[in-house]
């Protein structure tokens, strides 16, 4: 009686002891999915600040390009008035090849800055 008393406390030990060790494995792989999901957590964080000041810039040279857009608007009319019944074509075209001329430089110095 005493030997199967024995041998029901050893067995119950051993399945103890197999789910203890089961628990622990569970516990260090759980353990290392948390670190790998907060350091790619971090990372994700680190990229997705990046695309918001990446997006602010873009806003913002976006708000530049349409006053530059308004500006051109301008410029129409700025030769429009600038033709008096007096002055001809020629010097339209000298205007207007000036104005071009003036823009190419701004492009070629706004190329060098990028």
């Amino acid at each position: 009686m005493e030997r199967s008393i024995e041998r029901i406390i050893e067995h119950k030990l051993s399945d103890l002891e197999r789910k203890l060790e089961f628990l622990i494995n569970t516990k260090e792989k759980l353990s290392w999915t948390i670190s790998e999901l907060q350091r790619e957590n971090a990372e994700l964080k680190l990229a997705n600040n990046k695309l918001k000041e990446e997006s602010r810039e873009l806003k913002k040279k976006s708000g530049s390009l349409e006053k530059d857009f308004n500006k051109s608007k301008t410029f129409a009319k700025i030769v429009t008035s600038k033709l008096t019944p007096t002055s001809g074509i020629a010097e339209l075209k000298d205007s207007v090849e000036r104005y071009i001329q003036e823009i190419d430089k701004c492009i070629e110095l706004l190329e060098d800055t990028l």
